[in-house]
């Protein structure tokens, strides 16, 4: 449990010196993934409406 906090931690840590160090690559990177999520929704709500 205390790794898994501190992998959590690290995480938004890491996550947070990235936006302040370079914050357009941040946004490429944020707005990237945001797309290939809605990609995934979109293709598991055609996959469910399939069947």
């Amino acid at each position: 449990m205390f790794l898994r906090r501190c992998g959590f931690a690290c995480f938004w840590l890491v996550l947070g010196l990235f936006l302040v160090r370079q914050p357009e690559t941040a946004a490429h990177t944020v707005r990237a993934l945001i797309g290939g999520l809605a990609l995934i929704a979109d293709a598991l709500s055609r996959f469910v409406t399939a069947f």
